[in-house]
């Protein structure tokens, strides 16, 4: 039995260290946030957005991009990492320098915050492709952990001496900048290679990057219609409601980015004859875990919406919670089919259906839009209702089509 459960763990290990990521981040929000003044946090809030979207083009898609176009092959998924990272390094560089430049108010705070933010996510997101295709997932969970747990016992000293936002920042861009230099060495990624004969390595890209670049732009819109419209047109009573049920609705959402990122290299490496099996395993382990959570719901959905943001009023959001972590099972489709589509190398067939995504998420928000939070509510369930119908016969079809080439090659 302990055998059993042992090995379930290890089974399990990456996504219990995605959870315990989030956990950290959550640990350090709420310490922060008790002990720091209204403005000092706000200014933490604000610069980590700022940050975030400015990160965003060091990653559009590309770690995806460098799996795929490898083939899952280590070494050639090491070159192409260390040219990726360098350009994320390049972000971060103009982005420092950029900032002098505009009227912020507190530029070092907004450059520690940009540095915190480029090793807390960026370099993770950049990096996963080599652990994804050495199939070293228990390796960079190991790493997460460590990392997490190193993340919160920072947030913890901070709230218990009081240190102010810059000293909190400068730990964690310590701990961030240990753990670069240890996964650097431990991949054994040559920066300086890179660098001196970039002309070289910029040889490697190819034009199916542009695929992932638009895809990525285009999942990005199609996620956000709903809640913009949330966040511009509606109070910010009803805006509270929709964004606190949101936020543990999405939690299933890192179990299913685990998956997904287990499946990409396996995928890309199987046989076509293997690949149903491959999704049929997947899809089912990802609709128990989201039917279990949903059950959990029904039942203490309000006292859990209650209980965590600590008021009362935030239990009326218990009918969008249900709606939203529903839609999630067709959003758990849409990845795991649209996986194979990614390691099949017809990336560019998903932009067609994200780009169809994002007209029925205006068409159903336009005129459900009288209904407030459960207008954008249905509007995003209907738009994953439709992309998870799409992707679902694209992927059926393009199955059975590799079937039928692999079984003409072999005949």
């Amino acid at each position: 039995m302990l055998k059993k459960i042992k090995n379930t763990l290890l089974e399990q290990l990456y996504p219990i260290s995605l959870y315990t990521r989030k956990l950290a981040g959550t640990v350090v929000l709420l310490l922060i946030a008790r002990y720091l003044t209204v403005h000092d946090y706000g200014l933490f809030s604000s610069y980590s957005n700022i940050a975030a979207f400015l990160f965003m083009f060091a990653n559009l898609g590309f770690s995806d991009w460098i799996l795929v176009s490898s083939k899952a092959e280590t070494k050639e998924v090491k070159l192409k990492i260390s040219l990726f990272m360098l350009n994320a390094v390049l972000i971060l560089f103009c982005g420092l320098i950029g900032s002098l430049f505009f009227k912020i108010e507190n530029h070092i705070i907004f450059m520690l915050v940009t540095l915190r933010v480029f090793f807390d996510g960026t370099f993770f997101a950049l990096i996963l492709p080599y652990f994804q295709a050495a199939k070293k997932f228990n390796t960079i969970a190991i790493i997460n952990i460590i990392y997490s747990i190193g993340v919160a016992c920072i947030a913890i000293v901070s709230y218990i001496l009081k240190l102010s936002l810059a000293k909190f920042l400068l730990l964690s861009i310590i701990l961030g900048f240990i753990n670069f230099v240890q996964c650097t060495l431990y991949i054994k990624i040559s920066y300086t290679t890179v660098l001196f004969r970039i002309k070289n390595f910029i040889g490697y890209l190819d034009k199916t990057i542009i695929d992932f670049i638009l895809v990525q732009l285009a999942c990005v819109l199609y996620l956000q219609i709903q809640p913009l419209f949330v966040a511009t047109f509606l109070s910010k009573e009803d805006a509270a409601l929709y964004f606190s049920a949101n936020t543990i609705a999405t939690i299933i959402g890192l179990f299913i980015a685990a998956l997904q990122q287990k499946m990409l290299p396996e995928l890309i490496k199987a046989k076509v004859t293997e690949v149903q099996a491959i999704i049929r395993k997947n899809i089912h382990a990802i609709y128990l875990g989201i039917i279990l959570i949903f059950l959990v719901f029904v039942f203490t959905g309000k006292l859990i919406l209650t209980i965590f943001y600590g008021k009362a009023y935030y239990g009326n959001g218990y009918p969008i919670l249900l709606l939203l972590t529903l839609a999630n099972l067709f959003t758990s489709t849409i990845w795991i089919y649209g996986t194979y589509v990614t390691s099949s190398g017809n990336q560019r067939k998903k932009l067609r259906m994200q780009t169809e995504a994002i007209f029925v998420a205006i068409i159903s928000l336009f005129g459900l839009n009288g209904y407030g939070i459960y207008g954008a509510t249905y509007s995003y369930l209907i738009t994953t209702i439709y992309l998870a119908i799409r992707y679902y016969i694209y992927t059926k079809n393009l199955i059975k089509k590799n079937l039928i080439f692999e079984g003409e090659k072999n005949a």
